[in-house]
């Protein structure tokens, strides 16, 4: 039994060389099934049914390979299909995944420029207030000046309708007026006191 597989082996290599029987081609044929194998055991089995077409173990052998071949190509084919379809789904997800993350990316942009958006016009708003708040102190500073200005006007124009400020060495008019009615009232009480006789400077002072 030993044997076997290497005769088996040297009339693969050599089949003109060694006669073999069709009993030789259906056990060399059936190692290689059980080797898993089914190629070289189909093509074992082939080459014994040319030499003995009418083999009725050797058709067997045959059909029996052929399908095992076949359900292996079938297999082999809705693996490969499988491995298509698992690889065309990791596709799609991986698809799937970039889409959302560039949908995400996208929606963080469009949030972060809103934000930007939006600190503008705050930042923006804030400036427009503030130099708002500035043009109005700078308005009632303005009104508050025209006002002091106004009052120091008025104040100067009623001096001068009223009485002029006094000079150091000078008198005011008022004080101008009032001694020139105090100059009246002193004429008027000359005029008033009686009139006596001049004394004579010559007349002798009398000697008591």
């Amino acid at each position: 039994m030993k044997t076997a597989p290497i005769l088996l082996l040297l009339a693969l290599a050599a089949p003109a060389v060694f006669a073999q029987s069709a009993d030789d081609y259906f056990h060399g044929g059936a190692q290689f099934y059980i080797s898993n194998n089914v190629a070289q055991a189909k093509q074992f089995a082939t080459n014994g049914l040319k030499l003995y077409p009418n083999d009725v173990k050797l058709k067997k052998l045959y059909d029996l390979l052929n399908q095992q071949q076949q359900q292996q190509s079938q297999q082999n084919q809705q693996q490969q299909q499988q491995q298509q379809q698992d690889k065309d789904q990791q596709n799609q997800q991986q698809q799937k995944e970039n889409q959302q993350q560039k949908q995400q990316s996208q929606s963080k942009d469009q949030q972060k420029q809103q934000d930007q958006d939006q600190q503008k016009q705050d930042e923006q708003k804030s400036a427009e207030q503030k130099k708002q708040e500035e043009q109005q102190k700078k308005n009632q500073q303005e009104q508050q000046k025209a006002a002091e200005k106004k009052d120091q006007q008025d104040k100067d124009q009623k001096d001068q309708n009223g009485q002029e400020k006094a000079v150091p060495g000078q008198m005011t008019p008022e004080e101008a007026k009032r001694l020139l009615d105090a100059q009246k009232d002193s004429e008027q009480l000359l005029q008033l006191k009686p009139k006596t006789k001049p004394n004579d400077p010559n007349r002798p002072l009398k000697d008591w």
